[in-house]
């Protein structure tokens, strides 16, 4: 019998054929990644999903013939993975593809903010030239910290070092090899803050991150500090970190995600000129696009073919679980 897969969201068109052409596949689009069509759904073997379609028990209630569900991010909080234990689905991500492309946009933000590109660009659009008005800093000799020495953030690390920056980092479960190789010293979260100019945040969303950055961090952190999340919105407290602004604490943000997506129109954070924001785009780009997509269906063929599993989830990895560090 046929496998049926169930795809539910963008996907590169050279890996739908890719697996269209496999004569034990049945592969179908579905035109909705929130209304997904009951006939297939039903099924359906494999879900190859992105971050829009949420999994959760109700689905699955629907889905009894499911066995595999792949999701093309690398992020997986759209997925209710204690309910696909207790159905027996076995879930995969694609944690690799998209980290050329977040660490990318990091570092096009660091530019934005130290070079005051978009006031720059807002003036000469406005028929302006007042030179004067729009100053910068120099990277090179400044102090570069990074929160969450992983996949991303060490790549972060690299382009902040081609800079000519002194990069250091907190990460309690990254292992000591990660900052040996890059030869980044290994500080405490509050160090990281007291001591940055540029500051950027490359964890998961975990019950340790939520809100890590708040009020209480804000009082201490090295005035004038350029801050940078790429990562996720609640691991920032959005209305604390609004009020820091309005204190003037902070040169500048840039933001790619948010407490709550889309962002609503009635967001403080719209209101303040040095801060620059970006629709969750961090993987968007052809490459990282392709890649996931690639990615999954490889995944998808190794696990119908010989049953194999890579980049499994819920992740065996020491932070997840992990409870809320005293703040």
């Amino acid at each position: 019998m046929k496998k049926k897969i169930l795809i539910t969201d963008r996907f590169a068109q050279d890996s739908f054929l890719y697996l269209q052409q496999n004569e034990n596949f049945e592969v179908v689009r579905s035109d909705s990644h929130i209304h997904l069509p009951l006939e297939h759904l039903v099924s359906a073997h494999a879900l190859i999903i992105r971050s829009r379609t949420v999994i959760n028990e109700e689905l699955l209630q629907k889905a009894r013939q499911l066995q595999l569900i792949i999701t093309c991010t690398s992020g997986f909080d759209h997925i209710d993975l204690a309910a696909t234990e207790k159905w027996g689905i076995t879930v995969m991500h694609t944690p690799t593809a998209n980290v050329q492309s977040a660490a990318q946009l990091t570092w096009g933000l660091v530019l934005a903010c130290v070079n005051n590109i978009m006031p720059a660009h807002r003036m000469v659009k406005a028929g302006e030239w007042k030179r004067d008005s729009i100053t910068g800093i120099e990277l090179s000799g400044r102090t570069y910290g990074i929160v969450g020495l992983g996949r991303i953030g060490s790549r972060v690390a690299d382009f902040a070092q081609a800079f000519g920056m002194n990069v250091v980092a907190y990460d309690p479960y990254a292992p000591d090899e990660n900052f040996e190789r890059l030869n980044i010293p290994r500080l405490s979260y509050e160090e990281v803050l007291k001591t940055s100019d540029v500051i950027s945040f490359h964890v998961p969303k975990t019950l340790e991150t939520e809100h890590m950055l708040d009020r209480s961090h804000f009082e201490y952190i090295h005035r004038g500090i350029i801050l940078i999340n790429t990562s996720r919105g609640s691991i920032i407290n959005e209305n604390d970190l609004c009020e820091a602004l309005g204190n003037g604490w902070l040169r500048a943000v840039g933001l790619d995600v948010f407490e709550k997506e889309p962002l609503p129109r009635t967001s403080n954070l719209l209101n303040y000129p040095n801060v620059i924001l970006t629709p969750h785009i961090g993987a968007n780009t052809e490459d990282a696009f392709f890649k996931a997509s690639q990615v999954a269906a490889n995944k998808l063929m190794a696990f119908f073919v010989d049953g194999s599993t890579s980049d499994t989830l819920p992740p065996r990895a020491p932070w997840y679980g992990a409870t809320p560090f005293d703040k």
